[in-house]
């Protein structure tokens, strides 16, 4: 069930990764979940209840071989979603270098992190992109990016100075195995929000007094995290995987674009 935050430093926290251009749902027999019209819907009615709530993604929202109108599709509904961050993943990098630049303003590079108001509590966000991510795919292609120093990145974000109203948050594309060892390192995290392995987290885990947690992948599920923070220690009081089933409505101007591509009228 959705919490409503409370008065107070009380907090929520959204978080998908991984759609794989899944704009729509697979109506896959077995296990009928997913699709980005559904999620877009959902978030916005999210919002409703809670005015107040961050909203990230973890990165891998590009597959290869998309085309332009499916491409445009997946752009609609990040802006319909109107994200607070996105996070880069190397499928991103990958398959669509120049396909967020219609939503850069939600985007930031790796290692830069930023700070987000929201009701009385303060969110640093560091955005990371793990270079084992990249290590299938042909020699070169990542050069440009400085992603060797990611744990530099990290030590330096831990070491500004937060106040106690300030909910420190790793948006990590690195996969759930190499989050825990991060957190096993780094334990003044309080939270990290993965990626790249596509893993359902049913129940956080908790590693070195570190949160950590993931959405899944194809669109399948929206996270939702509730928190309070007490003199700078954030206690989790609520969290939920919500499964984008095919009960649930997807987004109308989203459902226009999506007969648009189908009908071709």
């Amino acid at each position: 069930m959705f919490m409503t935050p409370l008065a107070g430093q009380e907090g929520v926290i959204i978080f998908t990764g991984s759609a794989n251009g899944t704009y729509q749902n697979c109506l896959c027999p077995d296990k009928p979940l997913g699709g980005l019209e559904r999620r877009a819907q959902f978030i916005s009615d999210l919002r409703v209840k809670a005015p107040h709530a961050i909203v990230l993604d973890a990165g891998d929202n590009f597959v290869e071989f998309l085309s332009e109108p499916i491409q445009s599709i997946l752009l609609q509904g990040f802006e319909l979603i109107d994200y607070d961050l996105i996070n880069l993943g190397d499928q991103d990098i990958a398959y669509a270098p120049q396909g967020y630049a219609q939503v850069s303003g939600m985007v930031t590079a790796f290692g830069t992190p930023i700070e987000v108001q929201k009701g009385d509590l303060t969110y640093s966000i560091l955005p990371l992109l793990h270079p084992r991510t990249f290590r299938f795919y042909p020699e070169g292609l990542f050069d440009s990016y400085s992603l060797n120093a990611w744990d530099a990145s990290v030590e330096k974000w831990l070491e500004i100075p937060a106040d106690r109203k300030t909910v420190r948050i790793l948006l990590s594309h690195a996969g759930f195995e190499t989050d825990k060892k991060i957190a096993k390192r780094f334990g003044n995290i309080d939270i990290i929000i993965g990626g790249h392995s596509q893993t359902v987290v049913d129940k956080p885990a908790k590693v070195n007094g570190v949160v950590i947690v993931q959405a899944g992948g194809n669109a399948g599920y929206v996270g939702e995290i509730n928190l309070k923070v007490r003199r700078g220690r954030v206690r989790i009081t609520g969290y939920n995987l919500h499964p984008m089933t095919l009960s649930l409505l997807g987004h109308p101007d989203m459902l226009k674009s999506i007969d648009k591509l189908i009908t071709g009228h």
